[in-house]
C-alpha cells in the first residue's frame, strides 16, 4: 500500500497474486504465469477498462471485474529446443542492452506506467506474444524476434500519474475557447504487415560482452497529429513505424564494471508548439546513447552512475522538448545482516529543466518465504517537467510478500 505525502490519501491500497505454473510435455518445457490484481484505491486507473483497447493488442488485455480488481496472463511460453536452434514461443519478456531503466536499446516490451516508473522494473514491463529463437554461429549467438502482438505503452489519462507535461501531451493554449476532441487511437493490427521484427548478435571478445541489433517496429508511444478550426481541435493519436540499429558492450576492470549502449532510430516525432505547423509534431531522426559505471565496494555495498543523451536531428523551431536532452541516474545498495536487510537509494536527474526523482528503499527477510519493506518516492521539478509533473504525488509505501 501507498500513501500520499502531502494529503494522506490512500494512492494504493493493492493485494496481488501470481500463480505459476510449469512442466514438461514430451521435450518442451512450458510456463504460465498469472495475476489477478484488486486495488481497493482505485485512483491509478479510474474508468480505464474500456481505454485499453487504445493500446492492448486484442490477445493481451486485461479483464476487468468491477473498478478495483483485474486478472491477467502475465506469461504463457513453450521452450523448444532442435537441434542448434533454442526457441521460445509465446507471451514473454525480452531484455535488450545493458541499461538500467533508462532505455536505448531495451524496446522490446511496451511498459505501463500506472504507476509511472515507480515499482520493479519486471512488473513494468507488458509481456507479449511473440517467437524469441536464437542459435550459436561459430563464437557469436544470433536471436530472431518476430512480436506479432499489436501492445504498446500504457498511459493512464486520468488518475494519479496521469501524464500531462507539454513534453507529451498536446497544450490547449489559454485563450482558446472552443472544445477540444481527442480521437480513437488508430493502433495498427494487420497480422504480419504491422507485426514487428528484431534480430540480435552477440558475443564476448577480449573480455567484452558486446550485442549488435536491429529492430524494425512501432514505437510505443502514441503520435498525437493535430488540426484546429475556429472553435475545435481535434487531435487523433496514431502509431509509428520505425527503425532501431545500435549496439552494447560492458568490460569488468577489477570491481569496476563499465557499461554503454548506443543507439540510431529513424522517424521520432516531436511535439511542436505551434499545432498549425505540420500538424502539431515534426518527423525526425534520433541518436541515444547511455553510459554507466558500477563498483562492487565490497560484498555488501554496490554503487552505480548512469548518464543517458538524447539527441534528435535537424528541426524546425518551437520544439517543446530540447534537441539535446540529458538524464543523471545514481544508485547505492547496501546490504546488511547476512543479505536479510537490503537499503537502496535511487536518483534520477533530469540535466535540462533539474527536474528528478528520489527513492529510497528498505526490505527485511523474514524467512525464505515471507519479507516486508518500506519505501519512499519524491518528486521534484517543474509541473512542465518530466518528473515534476507529479510533484504532488509523492508516498511512502509499504509491502508484504509471501511466495511459497
Amino acid at each position: 500500500m501507498a500513501v500520499e505525502l502531502d494529503s494522506a490519501d490512500l494512492q494504493l491500497g493493492e493485494l496481488l497474486v501470481e500463480p505459476e505454473a510449469s512442466g514438461l510435455i514430451g521435450e518442451i518445457a512450458w510456463t504460465v504465469i498469472g495475476r489477478v490484481r484488486l486495488d481497493i484505491a482505485d485512483t491509478l486507473e479510474p474508468g480505464e477498462q474500456e481505454g485499453q483497447s487504445a493500446f492492448r493488442g486484442a490477445m493481451n488485455r486485461r479483464l476487468f471485474l468491477g473498478d478495483d480488481t483485474d486478472l491477467e496472463l502475465r506469461e504463457a511460453y513453450a521452450d523448444i529446443v532442435k537441434g542448434n536452434w533454442f526457441i521460445r514461443a509465446g507471451k514473454q519478456q525480452v531484455v535488450w542492452g545493458q541499461a538500467d531503466g533508462l532505455h536505448v536499446l531495451d524496446r522490446i516490451n511496451p511498459l505501463s506506467f500506472r504507476e509511472f516508473i515507480l515499482g520493479d522494473f519486471e512488473d513494468l514491463r507488458i509481456p507479449t506474444w511473440m517467437v524469441n529463437a536464437e542459435r550459436p554461429v561459430g563464437d557469436v549467438t544470433l536471436q530472431f524476434l518476430w512480436m506479432f502482438d499489436h501492445t504498446y505503452d500504457e498511459v493512464p489519462r486520468l488518475g494519479t500519474f496521469a501524464v500531462m507535461s507539454p513534453l507529451f501531451v498536446p497544450q490547449v493554449p489559454d485563450t482558446f475557447n472552443g472544445e477540444v476532441f481527442l480521437g480513437e487511437a488508430n493502433r495498427p493490427d494487420r497480422f504480419v504487415r504491422d507485426d514487428d521484427f528484431g534480430v540480435r548478435l552477440t558475443g564476448f571478445t577480449s573480455g567484452w560482452d558486446w550485442s549488435l541489433n536491429a529492430l524494425y517496429a512501432y514505437g510505443d508511444g502514441q503520435v498525437f497529429r493535430q488540426t484546429e478550426e475556429a472553435d475545435r481541435i481535434d487531435v487523433t493519436p496514431t502509431y509509428e513505424r520505425s527503425w532501431l540499429f545500435g549496439g552494447s558492450a560492458s568490460n569488468t576492470f577489477g570491481k569496476a564494471t563499465l557499461r554503454a549502449e548506443l543507439g540510431w532510430q529513424s522517424d521520432v516525432f516531436s511535439l511542436l508548439e505551434n499545432r498549425l505547423d505540420l500538424g502539431g509534431v515534426v518527423n525526425t531522426d534520433e541518436i541515444s546513447g547511455v553510459v554507466g559505471l558500477d563498483y562492487q565496494m565490497n560484498a555488501d555495498t554496490f554503487l552505480s552512475a548512469q548518464l543517458f543523451v538524447r539527441h534528435i536531428g535537424e528541426a524546425p523551431a518551437g520544439l517543446v522538448r530540447d534537441r539535446t536532452e540529458a538524464t543523471l541516474s545514481g544508485l547505492y545498495r547496501r546490504q546488511f545482516r547476512n543479505d536479510t536487510v537490503e537499503v537502496e537509494a535511487l536518483i534520477l536527474q533530469g540535466l535540462n529543466r533539474g527536474d528528478g526523482l528520489v527513492q529510497i528503499d528498505a526490505s527485511y527477510e523474514l524467512s525464505d518465504t515471507t519479507s516486508i519493506g518500506l519505501g519512499v518516492d519524491l518528486f521534484y521539478g517543474t509541473l512542465d517537467a518530466t518528473f515534476g509533473q507529479f510533484s504532488s504525488s509523492d508516498r511512502i509505501s509499504a509491502v508484504l510478500s509471501y511466495n511459497f
